[in-house]
């Protein structure tokens, strides 16, 4: 979807969304999520009318899955001091920046983390130049990217530096599974270079797909 056909369909839902058919949480309290792995909770609220998913990733163990366990009012949360997330509609400007299944949600009346739209803006510029500064450091020749996530999924690229980056950037925006194994890579950086050594050069490039998705 070209630029042009993504702000069309941005600018009608701006302005069907208040009369579309469909749940409106605003001002009904406070959401409830809890890890099924760890236990912890994670709180959230409306802050735009739209769709929320009923599970999200743990953002305490990173590994479990959280769900929507449970509403709380306002009040309640505001004595027992709980920090609380917000559900937002992105502005067109980081739409661009999404990936095509995330566009997709947001263009179907999803919502998004506040923080989480708020984060990539700090961070993908130091990220791009961690990357470009080890793709530097390979000196213009041909090497071996092994990236490894979860559960032994994991796939090698190889070739020139220029190479690896264009195949990266292809695979990222292409394939939403490539984007958490590259994730898990940069968790596990030092770790993966430890194990490796020279043999493997492992590449973190989590938040690149943000930069890039939107050309």
């Amino acid at each position: 979807m070209n630029k042009e056909e993504l702000k069309q369909q941005y600018d009608e839902l701006i302005s069907g969304i208040e009369t579309a058919k469909m749940f409106d949480g605003r001002n009904k309290g406070v959401d409830v999520y809890v890890c099924k792995k760890c236990g912890k909770r994670f709180y959230t609220r409306y802050k735009d009318k739209g769709v929320t998913p009923f599970t999200i990733k743990c953002r305490h163990c990173e590994h479990g899955t959280m769900m929507h366990d449970q509403t709380i009012s306002e009040q309640v949360a505001n004595v027992m001091a709980f920090e609380v997330h917000n559900w937002v509609r992105p502005t067109f400007e980081q739409l661009q920046k999404l990936s095509e299944g995330a566009q997709e949600h947001v263009l179907n009346g999803g919502l998004m983390l506040e923080d989480e739209l708020e984060k990539d803006k700090s961070i993908v510029k130091e990220k791009f130049n961690q990357v470009q500064e080890l793709l530097d450091s390979l000196q213009g020749e041909d090497a071996t990217c092994l990236f490894i996530g979860h559960e032994g999924n994991h796939f090698v690229i190889s070739g020139s530096p220029v190479s690896i980056m264009a195949q990266i950037v292809f695979a990222m925006c292409r394939y939403p599974v490539v984007k958490d194994i590259i994730k898990t890579c940069a968790a596990r950086y030092d770790e993966l270079n430890e194990e490796h050594g020279d043999k493997v050069r492992n590449i973190t490039m989590d938040h690149l797909i943000e930069q890039n998705s939107g050309n």
